[in-house]
């Protein structure tokens, strides 16, 4: 009986902690993510305007941190579902975009600001997402989120918060984050 009851408590410590990761469709009304968090001003590092219009041509999702690719898929997904760029990629499809489109001569590397700045220079102008998640211990989170304009490696938004991982990731880190991006987007989309 014992077992059981240890068992039980801790499956759902287990399934209480982990993240859900699941792509949430937005809000209609509000035009935003479920949470019941809001950033606080000091949370927002860097927020800068520009034309969107002339940077939506893609939006490169780089990876940044260690051990992203649990969260890749889930980032991805929800700034696809956000919307503001024409198209997305990681890193591996801008690879093969580059050589697919003859660019290998012009762009050596797109890990690096050099080489996004010489494919921006091939290409158009685009914006860089970087993020980063780290595990801070016990039940505590961070989220980095950084958007930054490779022609002149300017940080235009920065956001790092942090919060408490108790029934999942998505409403307490993730979400506020995305829901100031969205707020960042919808400035910048007239601008000029």
């Amino acid at each position: 009986m014992k077992k059981s009851l240890l068992a039980i408590a801790i499956a759902i410590l287990l399934t209480s902690c982990s993240p859900t990761l699941k792509v949430k469709q937005l809000d209609a009304k509000t035009g935003k993510l479920p949470t019941e968090t809001t950033l606080t001003q000091s949370e927002i590092l860097v927020k800068k305007n520009i034309n969107l219009k002339e940077y939506n041509q893609f939006l490169f999702v780089k990876k940044s941190g260690l051990n992203m690719e649990k969260y890749e898929t889930y980032i991805l997904g929800t700034l696809k579902n956000i919307g503001g760029f024409q198209k997305y990629y990681i890193q591996s499809e801008l690879e093969q975009y580059v050589i697919q489109n003859g660019l290998t001569d012009k762009v050596t590397s797109i890990s690096d600001n050099i080489g996004l700045l010489n494919l921006s220079k091939n290409v158009g102008k685009f914006l860089i997402c970087e993020s980063n998640v780290e595990y801070k211990g016990g039940y505590d989170f961070s989220f980095e989120y950084k958007v930054i304009n490779p022609t002149n490696a300017e940080i235009l938004l920065h956001i790092k918060h942090n919060a408490f991982n108790w029934g999942g990731l998505d409403r307490p880190l993730f979400n506020p984050v995305f829901n100031e991006y969205i707020d960042w987007l919808k400035e910048n989309q007239n601008q000029q």
